[in-house]
């Protein structure tokens, strides 16, 4: 945490030094490739809500199927989004 705050307090003051700012690149694709993954997550339960869907329209499963398979991705998705929220509000936290 020292270090995070020396950093910015040093950023304002127009300082670079190289181990910090390879610090807060590291920090930086590490936050973006979380970002990316949980938006790939996101999108596989949305991809399989709709073949369930598309599943259930077709008449390839039967109701009890389709209402049995689509309360499970939506606790998933649910799942996911407090996932999300949750790493948020952490990292508000830290920076707060």
């Amino acid at each position: 945490m020292p270090f995070f705050i020396d950093d910015l307090f040093l950023r304002m003051l127009g300082f670079s030094i190289p181990p910090f700012d390879m610090i807060w690149l590291i920090e930086t694709i590490r936050d973006y490739v979380e970002n990316i993954r949980q938006e790939e997550i996101q999108q596989k339960i949305n991809n399989k809500i709709k073949e369930n869907r598309l599943l259930y329209e077709l008449g390839e499963i039967t109701k009890k199927e389709y209402e049995r398979r689509n309360e499970e991705l939506n606790h998933q998705r649910q799942m996911n989004n407090r996932i999300n929220r949750t790493n948020l509000n952490q990292r508000i936290n830290i920076l707060g």
